[in-house]
């Protein structure tokens, strides 16, 4: 029967209490050493045959006394023994004694001694069933997977010279052999594997063995406890099924794109020949009245502009007729003229209002051009005799002279070439 052994309360140090599973007594020994049976292990669940007998003793410190020969002080304890009987919710005997010497003296023993005659002991040993995490205090390997723990990375299980490391819950998966041809099949599923949808996972069976597993899914579950996992077949088919509809719809996405690069065509196609009509029409006819209209204006740098105009002819037969033009002009005066004059060979004028406008669009903005100071090649400096004078300069005696870039900043009545 499963027996969840008592852990040790919080405030009591673990070194002072200990668990054991009673099969005797000692007449001969005294104190806890009369006691002979199995060990356990405070917090551990183990299975122990019905009517077994364990005794836990909890031992807490009271107070401090000085020793009598040596001075030295030593903690004074006090003890509680309780004994279970397996198979029984609640303890069949429990007692406390303010001084822990006492704790397994004459009373305890008797105590033991009219159970152990009512109560035979059964055959068998505890078997641990569910072991308290105790983390590892040393460098280990994991007793299932051989991986190297540092300390306090795993905990530890059993004890003395028996006790080993191991992860926590589980040992570290694995990744799958990518060169391999054959992953082998999910132990759950029975279905074929493929690289990256499984893992190698460590079942703590036995001497311990590695399976082949789906991935994780939502926490816990697997993929194929979620869902049914396609074998690498039925992928395949799958996945050329994809392929094959993007690809459809590629195509279709193309069809659509040439239709409307057909239609467009065909759009520009009649707006050229409407124009060529258009001018067929008025090319023998006089222009009675023309209306201009500004559309765009921009400016080109340098006291330069352009501008796009839409002009609209009457003609000598009642009917009208559009033109586009495009202009150059300046807003500075002096060299390049006066206002508004406009530039040759920079515009023109057409029937088309595409055409003008690509014209237009064409006219880029060029910066001022920066004035240069004159300078000449490096030589020795007039006034610190250092290289790089390429600065004409006058110095505060009106001797000229070359100056570097560094003099150059400074004023003429700073300056001294003598």
């Amino acid at each position: 029967m499963e027996f969840h052994v008592p852990e040790v309360p919080q405030d009591l140090h673990p070194a002072a209490c200990w668990r054991r599973a009673v099969t005797a007594l000692d007449p001969a020994a005294h104190g806890g050493y009369a006691v002979i049976g199995d060990w356990l292990h405070a917090g551990d669940t183990v299975d122990l045959p019905a009517d077994r007998l364990v005794i836990t003793v909890d031992k807490a410190t009271t107070g401090w006394k000085d020793g009598y020969r040596s001075g030295e002080r030593y903690p004074v304890e006090s003890a509680t023994v309780t004994v279970y009987r397996i198979g029984q919710t609640d303890p069949v005997w429990q007692r406390h004694y303010k001084q822990a010497t006492s704790a397994i003296g004459a009373t305890t023993l008797k105590k033991l001694t009219a159970l152990l005659e009512a109560l035979p002991v059964p055959d068998g040993a505890p078997v641990v069933v569910n072991e308290v995490w105790r983390p590892n205090l040393k460098d280990g390997d994991c007793r299932w997977c051989g991986t190297h723990l540092s300390k306090r990375v795993g905990h530890t299980v059993g004890h003395g010279d028996d006790a080993q490391v191991e992860h926590y819950r589980q040992c570290p998966d694995r990744q799958l052999d990518p060169t391999s041809s054959d992953l082998g099949t999910c132990e759950l599923c029975g279905v074929e594997v493929v690289f990256g949808q499984a893992q190698l996972v460590l079942l703590r069976e036995g001497a311990g063995r590695w399976a082949v597993l789906h991935n994780r899914e939502f926490g816990t579950k697997r993929m194929c406890e979620v869902a049914p996992v396609p074998s690498p077949a039925e992928q395949a088919k799958a996945a050329e099924a994809r392929r094959a509809a993007e690809q459809a719809q590629r195509e279709k996405e193309k069809a659509a794109q040439a239709r409307k690069l057909q239609r467009a065509a065909e759009r520009a196609a009649a707006k050229r020949a409407a124009a060529q009509a258009e001018q067929e029409r008025v090319a023998g006819l006089a222009t009675v009245k023309r209306t201009t209209e500004n559309v765009y204006d921009k400016g080109l740098g340098n006291g330069r502009r352009a501008r796009m105009d839409k002009h609209l002819d009457l003609l000598e037969d009642d009917t009208t007729t559009e033109r586009w033009s495009v202009s150059v002009y300046y807003t500075s005066s002096g060299w390049n003229g006066e206002d508004y004059d406009p530039a040759e060979d920079e515009g023109g004028e057409w029937a088309s209002k595409d055409v003008a406008h690509a014209h237009y669009k064409s006219l880029k903005w060029e910066p001022d051009p920066q004035p240069t100071r004159p300078s000449t090649a490096g030589g020795r400096c007039a006034n610190c005799n250092g290289p790089g004078a390429r600065h004409q300069r006058v110095d505060s005696s009106g001797i000229p002279g070359s100056v570097c870039d560094s003099c150059d900043r400074d004023d003429d009545f700073q300056l001294s070439f003598a």
